[in-house]
């Protein structure tokens, strides 16, 4: 060796995500807490952990923001795009058919009806413009 050292910098998802980007908004506006409490009745107390309720809610509302038809698409998008991963908070992505056995025992309209205040009024700059998720 010639005695110089390479020095190792650790980057972290949190240091990829833009600070003004839509999502960190929204995780700062939307209050999910909610999910837990009404979904509790879903989950059993034994087996395999589940996958959280409030992961399974944001990933619904990232395939409705961003108009991703299929939870099949939306695991494919997450596996790819940073925010999206930062948003929900995963080193690993769901399974789509986990999602969509998971969606069809949620109470119809949990999410949507979390959403819908959000959709006539939203918070000045909340939403992002077209084009630009």
């Amino acid at each position: 060796g010639d005695g110089m050292q390479l020095a190792m910098h650790m980057v972290t998802i949190e240091d990829l995500m833009p600070r003004e980007h839509f999502l960190r908004k929204l995780e700062a506006a939307l209050d999910l807490s909610f999910v837990y409490e009404e979904t509790a009745p879903l989950y059993s107390k034994n087996g395999c952990p589940a996958i959280d309720s409030v992961v399974i809610v944001k990933y619904l509302l990232v395939g409705f923001l961003y108009g991703i038809p299929s939870e099949r698409q939306i695991e494919r998008r997450i596996q790819t795009d940073i925010a999206l991963r930062w948003y929900l908070g995963l080193d690993r992505v769901p399974d789509h058919s986990t999602v969509s056995q998971l969606r069809r025992r949620q109470p119809p309209g949990l999410l949507f009806a979390q959403m819908q205040p959000l959709r006539p009024h939203p918070p000045s700059g909340l939403l992002p413009s077209k084009g630009t998720v």
